[in-house]
């Protein structure tokens, strides 16, 4: 137990503990490389077996899959993962409501984006940019129709006007 003075007095004096780290019971630990560096050929690095980059892995297999659906065993065994990490990933997802679980080891794609290629993408731009120039026409048209109406209603009301023949 190591022993600690305190400045309750505010004194000033700076007390240093006496304080060791305690030692370990016997076991050393070997000295672990850096993950970014395999030591051989076919070791992964922490990167390759990062949940991020199964999740991008996982989220491909199923967007090659028929009508969004994916059987778990089967993504296991071509991401070559243990099945924990596979439900890691589909708890999240499902979560979150990107996917459900369609019977017991299969489960479906809910979002949307994946399955879209980048023709749709640019065909849903375009729209979005037609629907602009669309609705500043229609609030030009309609300001024009107001200003119509307002000239007609002069028209109609000015007493020169309403007396046939001139």
């Amino acid at each position: 137990m190591a022993k600690r003075k305190l400045d309750l007095e505010g004194m000033g004096q700076q007390c240093i503990p006496e304080f060791r780290t305690p030692k370990g019971k016997g076991r050393t630990l070997p000295h672990i490389p850096s993950p970014k560096t395999p030591k051989s050929p076919g070791e992964k690095t922490r990167y390759d077996t990062s949940l991020g980059l199964l999740t991008k892995k996982f989220i491909h297999l199923l967007s090659e899959s028929e009508d969004g659906v994916l059987d778990l065993n089967r993504a296991a065994e071509v991401l070559d993962v243990q099945k924990r990490r596979i439900y890691d990933i589909t708890n999240v997802l499902e979560g979150i409501q990107l996917i459900r679980k369609k019977s017991k080891n299969n489960i479906q794609w809910m979002g949307t984006g994946i399955f879209e290629d980048s023709s749709v993408a640019m065909r849903q731009q375009a729209l979005r940019q037609e629907q602009a120039d669309l609705s500043k026409t229609e609030r030009m048209l309609d300001k024009l129709i107001q200003e119509c109406t307002l000239q007609l209603k002069h028209l109609t009301e000015d007493e020169t006007n309403q007396r046939y023949p001139f």
